[in-house]
């Protein structure tokens, strides 16, 4: 995988840089994690402040685009981007069985 930055635009008021690179890959699009690790190397910044936004993938290229924020501290990061929900395994039948199994009687 080849990673290189196009753009960079500082967000102060978000304490915050918006990154687009470009990225060039042999067989499928790399994962969030490798693409956040090269971010981290080329940027000089730790993993932890870096969140992947966006993987856009080029019709018929070995190409994507990325954007990503690089954040200044963890607590803007923690202030300003959501957690996602972890997936759990199970479906909507399931959870629901099982919230009504919690609840006292």
């Amino acid at each position: 995988m080849e990673l290189k930055v196009i753009s960079t635009k500082k967000e102060p008021m978000l304490s915050r840089t918006k990154v687009e690179a470009e990225i060039k890959f042999e067989k499928a699009i790399p994962p969030r994690d490798e693409i956040k690790n090269s971010m981290a190397k080329a940027l000089n910044i730790d993993e932890k402040l870096l969140v992947v936004k966006g993987i856009y993938n080029l019709y018929g290229l070995k190409k994507a685009r990325n954007i990503t924020y690089a954040y200044e501290n963890e607590e803007s990061l923690k202030r300003i981007e959501t957690e996602k929900k972890k997936k759990d395994g199970k479906g909507k039948k399931e959870r629901k069985k099982a919230d009504a199994d919690k609840q006292p009687v």
